[in-house]
């Protein structure tokens, strides 16, 4: 097709002419705030929004080279805020053994006008190419700590720099990622190691545009046909605007018209054309997000001949770059069709996240409604905070891998997990691995089925796992390809480990507790398996020689364990077990069962009309609503007598634990915790007083039954007294109830 494309260069704004920054293997400097991940690694990562910090005036960093470099340019970008730290005066000097220093440029009472300003600097070419390159800031603006964006080489004179040719519109190019980003793994696609990079300046004032094609195709488009991609706009050069975002992929058809032109509209209605993208303030930098479109619905009947990379922008100057990945045209896509509204849910939704990057900060979960225990897969089975990573933390291959499976009861990263038990299957002939890195096991997503009363992964090496849950109980299903082993064990050290081979059983207790898990007393486990034992032993690596164990299970293709827990003792551990999965159960009907209660949940809302993204949205949300509080008690008694009994979080012990059972005082009652009244007075409490009141009610006097405990209600129930957080949002949230006539409750003792 004829080129399109007006007032776009392909100069990237963002980097200097040759930029070689990229050939930089390793930085040191005198000093970092790796606390806050404002480290020397920040200085060449591409991101001006990242910055290396150190609490001193002056400082040096030191860039190696993997080889010599002829270094005759440089550029220092200004970080995020306070001018008083930028540097003043530095020299840079240069060494091929990094004891000898040759210096090759000195500066003084430089000033960065902006945030995030990159000023350049050039020095004669004196031909001599160096390894090492260090800045030594002697003096920075004022202030007591020393800051910097980013550092960029480059070998390009400016004689040769004239004769580098710019074209007349954007560049597009297979790439190696972004090289920055707040929750995805960085120098890698979305999925696989390369993505398609579009960058350019926008040097007009007003529109400008540069619409290049990408593929030569020839697709006839059907009713039901849908385009779907994934983008990554970059945040460049602190504009507000977001130029990067005015991006889309367009169609070419044969007739000479335009998918742009056509009205077409992506999953959320918003217009599916560079300048509709910008304008719906949808798109997320520096972030991957997901486009589709069921463009049969404007198209059907012509026929693709050139999909088109486009950037439009209705006014500039400024500058824009991003990256776009697994471009997909289907003829006839077949969605899910689901009978149950716990099947929309999603509980993957919100693991997308990291410490500095909120997106949830969610784990999968599978439980049920406001059930004693979670079960969840880990990333990181070293955490008591982040326990699933969905991108950021993926193998070399950019998989992401699990460690193991675990109990749970983390309320919220913040506050961190407690009473964890692991489990992680293994295929070695001998004896398994239990290092962390070495018996991790790399997934697609593809292959994982996230719901409230079901998991499943089906690992690359053909190994499965499966997960249905009960309210202080599981059962696991383990499929494997040749040998089969379980590995057991815990996040810590802080714990025991029983193997009995012959019994077909494992036993253990964990003290395992986060720093704000106030009043966390021993776990128990209990746990059984369906197929013989054919070896076993404690083993090194993992949490600790006292919690890591294995059991060998020779060339079974299925094993099934049935797993429970207490805070009593193993004895009602398996006491739990027996009561809430029978031994006339199967998997099924464990998992059955467990849908029921969510689907009775959930269908305190019904919509008609909704997409199926809606529906996944509305069910996730009402899912993450009902997983919390969560009931601390168990029934001691018997099904037709029960009589419920906690271990209190909210008094002092009453006697030593043992590894059978607990040293807490142990009371009568039904209490409940993992709740953070600060954070739910005026958003879940009011939702479970008009979706569920009587449930609302019975959960008011569990939290009213930690005063009876202990003399007061938890601010931050974790699962005692978190004393966090301002005031006693729990009055609001319970007087609210009342007023709105829930009286299921001790009105009095609240």
């Amino acid at each position: 097709g004829t080129p399109k494309a007006a007032g776009v260069n392909s100069d990237d704004p963002t980097r200097i002419p040759g930029d070689i920054t990229q050939q930089v293997t390793d930085v040191t400097a005198n000093g970092e705030n790796s606390g806050s991940g404002e480290v020397k690694e920040n200085l060449v990562d591409g991101d001006p929004g990242t910055k290396w910090l150190v609490f001193e005036p002056t400082g040096w960093v030191q860039f190696t080279f993997a080889e010599p470099v002829d270094v005759v340019r440089y550029a220092l970008t200004s970080a995020n805020d306070f001018a008083g730290r930028d540097p003043k005066d530095w020299t840079l000097k240069a060494s091929n053994d990094g004891q000898a220093w040759t210096t090759v440029d000195t500066q003084t009472g430089q000033v960065f006008a902006n945030r995030f300003q990159t000023n350049e600097y050039k020095f004669a070419d004196t031909g001599v190419k160096y390894r090492y390159y260090r800045l030594d800031f002697t003096r920075n603006n004022g202030d007591p700590i020393l800051q910097l964006a980013e550092v960029q080489f480059s070998e390009t004179t400016p004689a040769a720099a004239a004769r580098i040719a710019v074209a007349p519109n954007m560049a597009t190019a297979i790439g190696n990622g972004p090289t920055s980003a707040y929750t995805a793994k960085t120098k890698v696609g979305f999925t696989g190691h390369k993505a398609l990079r579009y960058v350019g300046t926008h040097t007009e004032k007003g529109r400008a545009y540069s619409y290049n094609k990408v593929f030569d195709v020839n697709v006839v488009v059907t009713p039901d046909t849908r385009l779907s991609y994934v983008i990554f706009p970059e945040f460049l050069l602190d504009d507000l605007s977001y130029p990067s975002t005015y991006a889309s992929l367009d169609l070419a058809f044969s007739d000479g018209t335009y998918l742009s032109d056509l009205g077409a509209v992506d999953q959320r209605g918003f217009g599916l054309s560079p300048q509709g993208q910008g304008a719906s303030k949808a798109l997320y930098t520096n972030q991957w997000n997901n486009i589709s479109s069921n463009i049969g619905a404007v198209a059907a009947g012509k026929t693709i001949t050139r999909v088109l990379l486009a950037y439009d922008k209705p006014a500039g100057p400024t500058g824009f770059k991003g990256w776009v990945d697994d471009v997909r045209i289907t003829g006839h896509p077949v969605d899910p069709t689901y009978t149950h509204l716990s099947d929309y849910v999603l509980t993957t939704r919100g693991t997308n996240a990291t410490s500095s990057f909120s997106r949830g900060n969610n784990f999968p979960a599978t439980a049920v409604p406001h059930g004693f225990n979670f079960w969840a897969p880990m990333t990181n089975a070293g955490s008591t905070n982040w326990l699933y990573d969905y991108a950021k933390g993926n193998n070399a291959d950019n998989l992401p891998t699990l460690q193991a499976f675990t109990a749970s009861h983390e309320p919220s990263p913040w506050m961190g997990d407690r009473q964890t038990f692991q489990v992680m299957p293994s295929v070695a002939d001998g004896v398994p691995n239990a290092d962390r890195g070495a018996r991790a096991m790399p997934f697609h997503h593809d292959n994982e089925i996230a719901k409230p009363h079901y998991y499943s992964v089906r690992f690359d090496n053909g190994v499965r796992t499966e997960i249905a849950p009960t309210d202080h109980a599981a059962i696991f299903r383990f499929g494997f390809p040749g040998a089969a082993n379980l590995v057991f064990d815990n996040v810590t050290n802080e714990g025991g480990l029983t193997l009995d081979p012959s019994g077909r059983t494992v036993t253990g207790y964990s003290d395992v507790r986060s720093g704000l898990s106030e009043g966390a007393s021993r776990m128990f486990v209990y746990a059984t398996f369906d197929q013989p034992v054919t070896g076993s032993g404690m083993l090194q690596g993992g949490g600790g020689s006292n919690v890591t164990g294995y059991l060998k299970f020779g060339a079974a293709r299925t094993v099934t364990m049935r797993i429970a827990t207490s805070l009593l003792s193993v004895d009602q551990a398996r006491k739990n077990l027996e009561a809430e999965i029978a031994a006339a159960d199967t998997f099924d009907s464990v998992r059955d069962r467990a849908q029921r209660a969510w689907d009775d949940q959930l269908k305190v809302i019904e919509v008609e009309g909704a997409s199926m993204d809606q529906r996944t949205t509305l069910y996730s949300n009402l899912y993450r609503l009902f997983l919390y509080p969560n009931s601390g008690f168990e029934n001691t008694g018997t099904a037709q007598a029960p009589k419920y009994q906690y271990a209190s979080a909210y008094t002092p012990q009453v006697g030593p634990n043992t590894p059978t059972t607990t040293g807490a005082k142990i009371v009568d009652g039904k209490v409940y915790v993992n709740n953070g009244f600060w954070d739910t007075y005026r958003t879940a409490w009011p939702a479970y007083a008009l979706l569920t009141p009587g449930k609302a009610g019975e959960m008011i006097d569990g939290f009213v039954q930690q005063y009876r405990d202990g003399g007061w209600i938890a601010r931050w129930s974790s699962p005692g007294y978190a004393n966090l957080m301002t005031g006693t949002s729990s009055d609001v949230a319970f007087a609210d109830a009342y007023v709105k006539g829930i009286g299921n409750f001790d009105v009095q003792g609240a």
